[in-house]
């Protein structure tokens, strides 16, 4: 992560998780003074049908109940701060507190990696596996390792749609463009701009199969939660 030493340059997906990691289908809050709320999620469509598939947890087992409950205290500790991140972005101290506890948190998902891997659905179930990718995505350190390992092993033991938030990541801190248009980056004035991504024909697509709302609705989500996005850094057919 590149960070002035003023106002770190944030990624969107490192720092929030207010909308879409915790409770993608659960309503977000407004925030005062904002535009009217944006339009109903749509939970028929396929990409929410994948997302629930994904997160349903009935009749499953998991191997090591233990290391789930260590993981879902992690997630919790990861969160407790950020719930107003979208108003304090360009507040440096509070950026600077979370970047603290991001390397707190980091250090203990290594120790967790090197005993037990990567936390996956069948070692402990959807939401310990989406826990320890929460940690994961505000690491860069661990990102590309994580990445790997997610690569490595069969479909279906990792989020899509952590796996693509995952991957947008990489790329972007590679200086190569995304692919599922996750990744936003905020200037020193606090506004949210488009990381570059390829193919945007096929952008759509992309999102729905892993699980993620179209961008119209994902940009709207992000400036209800309190992110000021910089609509013209879009591209072209996803502008207002």
């Amino acid at each position: 992560m590149r960070t002035p030493r003023a106002r770190p340059a944030l990624s969107l997906s490192t720092h929030l998780r207010l909308v879409l990691l915790v409770g993608l289908l659960a309503p977000s809050k407004q925030a005062a003074g904002q535009s009217p709320p944006c339009p109903p999620l749509d939970t028929t469509a396929a990409w929410a049908r994948t997302n629930r598939t994904w997160s349903n947890e009935s009749g499953l087992h998991w191997s090591n109940d233990s290391l789930r409950r260590a993981l879902l205290r992690l997630g919790e500790r990861d969160q407790a701060p950020r719930a107003e991140f979208g108003a304090r972005v360009a507040d440096t101290l509070y950026v600077r507190q979370l970047m603290r506890l991001d390397s707190t948190l980091a250090a203990e998902m290594v120790l967790i990696l090197d005993r037990f891997g990567l936390p996956t659905r069948s070692m402990v179930g959807p939401a310990g596996s989406d826990a320890a990718m929460l940690i994961i995505q505000h690491s860069w350190p661990l990102q590309e390792r994580a990445l790997a390992s997610a690569k490595a092993i069969p479909a279906g033991q990792i989020s899509p749609e952590k796996l693509a938030m995952l991957e947008d990541r990489v790329l972007v801190h590679q200086g190569k463009p995304q692919h599922f248009g996750t990744q936003f980056n905020a200037g020193p004035d606090g506004v949210f701009r488009f990381a570059a991504a390829s193919d945007t024909a096929g952008l759509e697509a992309r999102r729905s199969a892993a699980g993620m709302p179209p961008m119209r609705q994902y940009v709207c989500l992000l400036e209800e939660a309190g992110m000021r996005v910089d609509r013209a850094s879009l591209p072209p057919a996803f502008r207002p």
